[in-house]
């Protein structure tokens, strides 16, 4: 999508670009990096809304509805798509007209940043940790010694420790049984709550 919006001049998306998602799923968590979020650019967005039973033992039936922006309730990582399971099926975003050669030069500047600080040759789920109020994830978890901590082959990145990357076949139990140590590790050491930015889909 930010490539799209590059073609055709339209500025906005730049802090996006590299961050792997579908749209959908964007709007889900709320994505964003650097100095901008999905929130901040959806004008609207078109939902299925699923069906819920009611009170006197019948069934609401499932709707597709429009939403404005100020009513999904976008913050940090969260939505009223994820709070009320909304399927995504279209959002219209409010960009800006801009030289392309402008947004790709800043397309660029947050790819090599990304580059330089993240551990993007390594397989991982992405930034695995949200931020704490008041602090960084990473650098908690750097400071509480865990720098390149591993259960199994899932490892605390020695690039960026907000990251959890597979250094061979880490199963998703390794992964897991990882952000409970490094969770653990923090909330003892300095009282901070570390909460998972991943999802965790399916039984663990």
């Amino acid at each position: 999508v930010a490539l799209a919006a590059a073609d055709q001049g339209l500025s906005g998306m730049e802090p996006l670009w590299g961050i792997p998602a579908t749209v959908g799923g964007a709007c889900f968590m709320n994505a964003g990096a650097y100095d901008g979020t999905t929130g901040e650019l959806i004008e609207s967005l078109t939902a299925y809304v699923p069906g819920r039973d009611l009170p006197d033992g019948s069934r609401e039936k499932g709707a597709v509805r429009t939403f404005t922006r100020d009513e999904l309730g976008f913050g940090y990582r969260k939505s009223r798509v994820a709070s009320e399971g909304l399927v995504v099926l279209e959002a219209t975003f409010a960009l800006m007209s801009d030289m392309e050669a402008s947004i790709r030069g800043r397309m660029d500047d947050y790819q090599r940043r990304r580059e330089e600080k993240q551990p993007l040759e390594m397989p991982s789920a992405g930034s695995t940790f949200k931020r704490p109020e008041g602090y960084f994830a990473g650098k908690l978890i750097m400071d509480a010694g865990l720098r390149g901590a591993c259960v199994g082959d899932a490892q605390v990145s020695e690039k960026h420790c907000g990251f959890v990357v597979n250094t061979g076949r880490a199963s998703a139990k390794d992964v897991l049984g990882l952000i409970e140590h490094v969770q653990g590790e923090v909330k003892s050491q300095f009282g901070v709550d570390l909460e998972p930015e991943v999802r965790m889909i399916g039984e663990f």
